[in-house]
């Protein structure tokens, strides 16, 4: 069984659960750069309730690791740049500038997805909240072993058996229904994907919520693992290649802007077939619209 120790002293142990970033909403609310799935180090340190200079130390000493999550240090320009491409509201300030409320300097700052802050949290030993999100990590482990770790193989085992059982028996019928019943096993995460696409279709993201697929495109690229111009560039190749929309053609950026009402369904397409390539659930990327739009308010 796996044990507090191990997040904080093995890698590979951490690598297990550094997906579970739900866990961090559980344990307190994690305040992040409006608009977008990220945090300054100011942020990550006030959410483990710990000094900023902890946080900047425990990055410095994991920088490979947290890199791997998406963590990256940018100069003060590259900063405004990254924020400056989505027309988030920036204002001067001595030293460095803010968006949305947040500081940030002229001198450098880090960028930090959740998934680095959940390493973060597997990796800070002074830390209450710290604690707590590695027991929430270990109670997830805990129930995930044997049964549900186990629990496909089961399936999967006992459905072969069945279509073997099957043929042996050389019942037309039989082998019909067993054969079935493997292929719908096997292919239960294209249908999942295909009821999510659907409820975005029957008007989960409606033409009023086009001003949020800036945040949804930004939540994408952070289960993605991907940096968020790319997630943008892939989208934008989607609806050229598939629906002959080119809105790069049509004006400055921000390009989405460029979309039409009509056209809209073919964006919704578009992100769930990109969320499909990265097997993820469109619905998935917004269900905290509602959270988000009361963030703007």
């Amino acid at each position: 069984m796996m044990k507090e120790t191990d997040l904080l002293e093995n890698k590979e142990f951490r690598e297990k659960l550094v997906t579970k970033v739900e866990v961090l909403e559980k344990v307190k609310r994690l305040l992040l750069i409006p608009g977008t799935e990220l945090a300054t180090a100011r942020q990550v340190a006030n959410y483990y309730e710990v000094e900023e200079d902890t946080v900047k130390k425990l990055i410095f000493r994991n920088l490979d690791e947290l890199g791997e999550d998406g963590l990256k240090s940018y100069t003060g320009k590259e900063t405004r740049d990254f924020f400056d491409k989505d027309n988030m509201s920036l204002s001067n300030l001595r030293g460095g500038f803010e968006v949305n409320g947040i500081r940030f300097s002229n001198r450098g700052n880090k960028i930090i997805p959740r998934r680095a802050i959940l390493r973060i949290g597997m990796l800070l030993r002074d830390s209450e909240i710290a604690k707590e999100v590695r027991t929430q990590l270990l109670n997830i482990e805990e129930k995930a072993t044997p049964e549900v770790k186990t629990a496909d193989i089961s399936e999967e085992q006992s459905l072969a058996l069945s279509v073997g059982m099957a043929y042996a028996s050389g019942d037309p019928d039989a082998i019909m229904i067993a054969t079935t019943k493997m292929m719908d096993f096997k292919n239960r995460h294209i249908s999942k994907l295909e009821e999510s696409k659907k409820a975005l279709a029957n008007g989960i993201l409606v033409w009023e919520d086009r001003s949020r697929i800036n945040f949804a495109v930004r939540k994408m690229a952070v289960f993605a693992n991907i940096p968020v111009g790319q997630a943008w560039n892939e989208l934008y190749k989607q609806l050229k290649n598939g629906f002959h929309i080119d809105l790069p053609s049509r004006g400055k950026k921000p390009w989405i802007s460029h979309i039409n009402e009509k056209e809209w369904q073919c964006v919704v397409k578009a992100f769930s077939a990109l969320c499909e390539y990265y097997e993820l659930e469109p619905s998935d990327m917004f269900h905290d619209l509602k959270i988000y739009a009361e963030a703007e308010a």
